[in-house]
């Protein structure tokens, strides 16, 4: 479980990725401001991670949170073509975070799933 306990203290000391004002970046039919929105979505969704972690509350969220991450990392995958070094900095900063979620929801639901009681 350490590595779990590494990537949610990572998470909890990272500040969400951010958008400059007024940043549109469109690629592959994609806007990275939409984008944003999904990631902060998933975000809110994982945070069920710090009831399991701080009082062993095993709650899942009920939406399909390792689902929409999968799709989020994907779209920002596409990206990637064509950018500029302050552009690809915004995404890539994006794809790090959805990942570090990923992970940590992923391993929260197999570890909760084998807790007792669960």
């Amino acid at each position: 479980m350490s590595d779990f306990m590494e990537d949610y203290a990572l998470w909890r000391s990272l500040p969400f990725p951010g958008l400059r004002r007024g940043q549109n970046l469109l690629r592959a039919g994609e806007n990275l401001a939409l984008i944003h929105g999904d990631l902060a979505a998933a975000d809110e969704h994982v945070t069920q991670v710090i009831l399991f972690v701080d009082r062993g509350v095993f709650e899942p969220s009920r939406a399909d949170v390792m689902g929409s991450l999968e799709g989020i990392i994907s779209r920002l995958e596409r990206f990637t073509e064509g950018m500029t070094a302050e552009e690809r900095e915004a995404v890539e900063d994006h794809c790090r975070y959805a990942v570090l979620l990923h992970r940590i929801y992923g391993e929260f639901l197999r570890v909760g799933a084998t807790q007792p009681g669960t």
